[in-house]
């Protein structure tokens, strides 16, 4: 059975006052373990909420270099067999069946193309791309406002709400996932 996941997403106007929302989560979340996750949206950067917040790993770079040595390998072996069966239809003297040196090129712009392509499947596998906006969604907040999305176990729910309207927040949303 699956366990229903309690959502509050709350709307600032301030900036200060979400960074105080959550410093108060995250001391709420250090004493009592009650937040699971602490979601910010927000239309520029914030680096120190971010820091707050924790770093969120994206392995998007492991995806590119997988990529980049899938293409070169995949290049490689299309050149060699192209190599291989024009070898056996027109013997060569003297000559390499698979000759290095100009098959360099070929295998180079292999790994661009596998590298670039991983890279960019990997940011939509990791942006969550295509989607919908959630139902609990503020536009607003995609504008000048802040939103801050708190996922909890039900039993929390109030101390957080409290948490939250105690730092001057304009709206909450309740959601159940």
């Amino acid at each position: 059975m699956r366990r229903k996941k309690q959502l509050l997403f709350a709307t600032y106007e301030d900036f200060d006052k979400a960074r105080d929302a959550v410093a108060e989560l995250k001391m709420l979340d250090l004493k009592e373990m009650i937040v699971e996750n602490i979601e910010l949206y927000s239309p520029i950067e914030h680096p120190e909420v971010e820091e707050m917040l924790g770093h969120f790993n994206q392995p998007i770079q492991r995806f590119t270099f997988f990529g980049a040595i899938t293409g070169t390998l995949c290049a490689f072996l299309l050149v060699a067999a192209a190599a291989q069966a024009m070898f056996t239809v027109q013997p060569q003297g003297g000559k390499p069946v698979i000759p290095l040196p100009t098959d360099i090129v070929i295998m180079y712009e292999g790994t661009i193309l596998f590298g670039v392509l991983s890279t960019i499947i990997a940011f939509f596998i990791y942006a969550g791309l295509p989607r919908r906006l959630k139902k609990h969604y503020n536009q607003k907040v995609s504008e000048d406002h802040i939103g801050i999305e708190v996922q909890m176990r039900p039993e929390h729910m109030e101390k957080v709400r409290t948490a939250l309207q105690s730092n001057g927040a304009l709206e909450i949303r309740e959601v159940t996932q």
